[in-house]
């Protein structure tokens, strides 16, 4: 049971996968913590935060840590292939269309709304995580700094990511 539970909620991330990788943040926060109970809200928080330092997709590295949890190296490859099977069949049968899309009339339009549909879910994701997370004034300084370091610099995402680490070793012994 736990497989196919693993199948339908990974299939809905992908299904649900529209505007990127950070916008999945909610969907599979809701499908591995709210709905499944198979990760608790702080350690989806520390496995998000830590997988940040790995190369590849977000929904692949949660579906990875969620499917090895729940049920194994069988779980990992249930979880990571029910969350790929709808982009990939879109983009194989969409691929066309893509190729045209300046041709479609309010592509650019669509294309505009779903980006600041994507900023609205980053910044609901950040406000819930900030809520519900044990920050206190030393990880809302750290924050702050990677945010600013992100924002003002063309640094990478792991370095500060993985720096944040290093920092955090010693700022919360």
């Amino acid at each position: 049971m736990d497989l196919i539970n693993l199948a339908i909620a990974f299939f809905k991330v992908g299904l649900l996968s529209i505007g990127g990788g950070y916008t999945l943040i909610p969907i599979i926060k809701n499908e591995v913590v709210v709905r499944n109970n198979w990760l608790l809200e702080e350690e989806f928080l520390q496995i998000l935060g830590v997988t940040q330092g790995i190369p590849g997709a977000i929904s692949v590295k949660l579906a990875t840590y969620t499917g090895y949890k729940v049920a194994g190296i069988l779980g990992v490859i249930v979880a990571v292939l029910s969350s790929m099977i709808v982009p990939v069949v879109l983009m194989l049968l969409l691929y066309s269309v893509l190729l045209r899309m300046n041709k479609i009339p309010y592509s650019d339009s669509f294309i505009k709304g779903v980006q600041f549909a994507t900023v609205g879910l980053l910044i609901s994701f950040a406000y819930k995580a900030l809520s519900g997370s044990n920050f206190d004034l030393k990880g809302m300084v750290l924050a702050f700094i990677a945010f600013l370091v992100m924002t003002l610099t063309k640094f990478d995402v792991a370095p500060v990511i993985i720096g944040a680490g290093i920092i955090g070793i010693f700022l919360f012994r």
